[in-house]
């Protein structure tokens, strides 16, 4: 075969991502459109990249062309490659975009946001891809993930003069995480100088694993979450925390595997029990006190993080194999949660409590899909995040029992906040201007039911998707 015929598959990737998202900014003024027509590309990008075979990357075409798939690119002294160990990466970047530009397309939100989900896909794709360069791509990750902050917190302010101090802290963990890893280089480029000095790689790994933990966004950090979903539109919420926190887990996979002293000769893993199980617990307990519907949401998804952070703490093959189950299942929970709010804010223009009585006589579907969703990332039974958090549990427990018995406790209390939801949204009505759901957006609602009472009765449909993922991360 002719090299010269041979064309990689990276450069007409990303002049795609930037065409829908050029697309999408031109058309604003028919956004809807342009959102369905995202979610749809995205989608079918997605099932196209999950189906290469990676030991033959040729697709061979008509005419004496063919396609390599994983060629790599040069672009500003740094190697792009489309590989085993990214796919995965990229196609769940892919399917929550879908997803997010979906709900999106149902209930218009910005007519910038169709735009700013593609540079975001295209940004987190760029991230996931680097696998070299003069400098490792680590090292330049927190400074590539501020300015992705930055572009989400467009899509946070959803074009409204509102409160921005939830979006603005998003911009604190990558913020303050870039210059712990710019020191580490230099301690790192030191090592092969004076390999018999040991505090250069303790110092380093010290660093590195701050800035990771910076980065994880824990207990005290985890203040952006709830803030956003309670100002900020669901679908945007959902986009920006669930895209920046696959991007994290996947830098700390490479972070340990390329550094392993990181984990082996600091207290990192102490740092990330004690602050995972921080962050948990206080998700748990600050449900108790949420008049918002948002919020309510931010703080289980907070106990939800909390516990997968706990469970990174053990470096294994095992540990990631959770991680990976327990991030899946919060996309699902995420989304079916999502998709109800989205309904539910449109009609009643609020994600306010009090604003929101009776709601469910009028939103059967949609408040079902908002009440599991947030039960989802729980953990409560018959929805998308019971498996997993009972499997969590379990291995907690095995090590010692406290820390389970502290995240089951904080569970309880969030399901005693989602008791008192549910019994005001299905309770005596106390607006009946509400609208009743339209069939579309029950449709939605359904379908994102079954979705996580599926998972839920039979979780092991993700064994597919972990197992290929775990070569990205384990």
């Amino acid at each position: 075969m002719n090299q010269a015929l041979m064309l990689p598959v990276l450069p007409e990737l990303f002049a795609l991502f930037i065409s829908a998202a050029v697309v999408s900014f031109l058309l604003q003024r028919w956004a809807r459109w342009t959102a369905l027509g995202g979610a749809v590309l995205a989608a079918l990008l997605a099932l196209g990249l999950w189906q290469i075979d990676f030991s033959r990357p040729l697709l061979v075409l008509g005419g004496g062309f063919s396609i390599d798939f994983g060629a790599p690119v040069e672009i500003y002294d740094f190697t792009l490659q489309l590989d085993q160990s990214n796919v995965a990466v990229v196609v769940i970047s892919l399917l929550i975009g879908a997803g997010a530009l979906l709900l999106a397309a149902r209930r218009h939100q910005s007519r910038l946001f169709p735009g700013l989900a593609w540079l975001l896909l295209t940004g987190y794709t760029l991230l996931a891809l680097m696998t070299s360069g003069v400098r490792s791509p680590l090292f330049a990750a927190p400074l590539f993930l501020t300015m992705l902050a930055a572009v989400g917190i467009f899509a946070l302010q959803n074009g409204k003069v509102t409160d921005p101090s939830g979006p603005l802290r998003t911009l604190l963990p990558p913020l303050l995480a870039a210059p712990l890893f710019i020191i580490a280089v230099w301690y790192i480029d030191q090592i092969p100088l004076n390999p018999q000095d040991v505090t250069l790689t303790v110092t380093a790994g010290t660093l590195l694993g701050v800035g990771l933990l910076l980065l994880l966004a824990p207990f005290p950090l985890h203040g952006a979450t709830p803030a956003a979903a309670e100002t900020a539109p669901p679908v945007a919420m959902l986009l920006v925390i669930l895209l920046h926190q696959v991007a994290v887990l996947h830098l700390s996979a490479q972070v340990l595997n390329t550094y392993p002293f990181v984990a082996l000769n600091t207290d990192w893993t102490l740092w990330l029990s004690w602050l995972g199980l921080l962050t948990a617990v206080w998700g748990g307990a600050a449900t108790v006190g949420a008049r918002n519907a948002g919020r309510l949401w931010g703080y289980v998804s907070l106990l939800d993080w909390g516990l997968i952070i706990v469970v990174l703490a053990v470096p294994s093959l095992r540990s990631w194999t959770l991680v990976l189950f327990l991030m899946c299942l919060r996309v699902i929970s995420m989304f079916t949660a999502a998709a109800g709010l989205v309904t539910i804010e449109a009609a009643v223009g609020s994600l306010e409590m009090e604003k929101m009585r009776g709601i469910g006589m009028r939103m059967p579907w949609n408040s079902a899909a908002y009440l599991l969703g947030g039960l989802g990332l729980v953990g409560f039974p018959l929805t998308a995040g019971f498996a997993g958090h009972w499997a969590a549990l379990l291995t907690l427990a095995e090590v010692d029992w406290r820390p389970a018995a502290v995240v089951l406790v904080a569970s309880g209390l969030a399901v005693v906040a989602f008791v008192r939801v549910a019994r005001l949204m299905f309770g005596h009505i106390s607006n009946r201007t509400i609208p009743r759901e339209r069939a579309t957006s029950a449709a939605l609602a359904i379908a994102a039911l079954a979705i996580t009472i599926g998972v839920a009765v039979a979780p092991q449909v993700l064994s597919t998707v972990i197992g290929k993922a775990l070569s990205a991360f384990g």
